[in-house]
């Protein structure tokens, strides 16, 4: 498969290492592809700007503001800003490149292992790609109010149907507000509103290759194993490994959160984060800034990770 993808992203610069090991992970795999990012501040687009990469496009935050007429201010959380852009970043660039026949989203923190032929392949004639969470069945039982799809790998043609969902997805986040009736969470979160596209589109394909979207929330679902230096989830080629909620602690911990997927980091999937954590490192960026919705953990929700800690092994150590 040769035809050109079009992929896009978006971060600050404290996401910046991630956005890095994004690109050159798609650059591994993939020649003829355009990654397009919006960059939430100077400092990112001058470091992006400065590396001369040809198959980089950058958008300034200031005429990604402009465009929308929106702002950080708009939201009492950055992070709740920033998810309001996916459907925006994607509508954007179907109005400034009409070349554009199929967009790959990917947040900053996906990493490729294994070429993008296989996702595009299942895609093949849809209008919408999404991919659901696949939690384990506990775990079905405390996430509810995460959607059922999730946003990090989301596919979109330049056609009625799909530039239809953008616009409606794009109005949905656009009319949020903080203590909106019948939102039915304290935070913003564009993910929520996926739950219904399967019912109201047509042309809407699910992703079920096991080997795309894996994360700490399905892990637990899978055996992770590596044949001539190939990474497999089950028997399928790991594709897009989702490394979300990766925080570094310290200069030699990160912690994984995947006490919260009940998977223990270890193995084969500890070869998986550490390659990752190696990567992001190399580019001798700060890793210690962290942003995080301020949904506050409960009492029972900080107790439950207490007793699961001595069972599961959610850090990384790298030396």
């Amino acid at each position: 498969m040769s035809k050109k993808k079009y992929i896009c992203t978006y971060f600050d610069f404290n996401y910046l290492p991630r956005g890095l090991a994004l690109f050159y992970s798609i650059k591994k795999f993939h020649h003829d592809f355009e990654l397009f990012v919006l960059t939430f501040d100077e400092q990112s687009y001058s470091y992006l700007e400065n590396l001369h990469e040809e198959n980089l496009r950058l958008i300034a935050s200031e005429k990604y503001n402009s465009y929308f007429n929106t702002s950080v201010d708009r939201y009492p959380d950055k992070k709740q800003y920033f998810f309001s852009a996916t459907p925006n970043l994607c509508s954007y660039l179907f109005d400034i490149d009409p070349a554009i026949d199929i967009l790959l989203y990917l947040d900053a923190d996906v990493y490729l292992f294994n070429s993008l032929d296989a996702l595009y392949e299942e895609f093949g004639d849809s209008s919408i790609g999404i991919t659901e969470h696949r939690v384990n069945p506990i775990l079905k039982l405390f996430v509810k109010h995460y959607g059922k799809y999730v946003i990090g790998v989301n596919l979109f043609r330049n056609s009625e149907v799909g530039l239809k969902c953008l616009k409606e997805w794009k109005n949905e986040c656009s009319s949020w507000y903080p203590g909106k009736a019948g939102y039915p969470l304290k935070f913003f979160s564009d993910q929520i509103f996926l739950d219904s596209w399967e019912t109201r589109y047509s042309e809407v394909k699910i992703i079920k290759n096991i080997g795309i979207n894996t994360s700490y929330w399905n892990a637990a679902n899978y055996t992770f194993r590596k044949i001539n230096d190939e990474y497999f989830v089950d028997d399928q080629p790991l594709i897009l490994y989702h490394f979300s909620s990766l925080r570094k602690e310290n200069d030699t911990t990160w912690n994984t959160y995947s006490i919260y997927g009940l998977v223990s980091i270890k193995n084969i999937l500890l070869e998986i984060y550490t390659s990752y954590i190696k990567h992001i490192e190399s580019f001798g960026l700060n890793n210690k800034k962290w942003e995080k919705i301020k949904q506050g953990d409960s009492l029972k929700k900080k107790l439950a990770h207490f007793i699961l800690n001595f069972f599961i092994n959610e850090k990384v150590i790298i030396k």
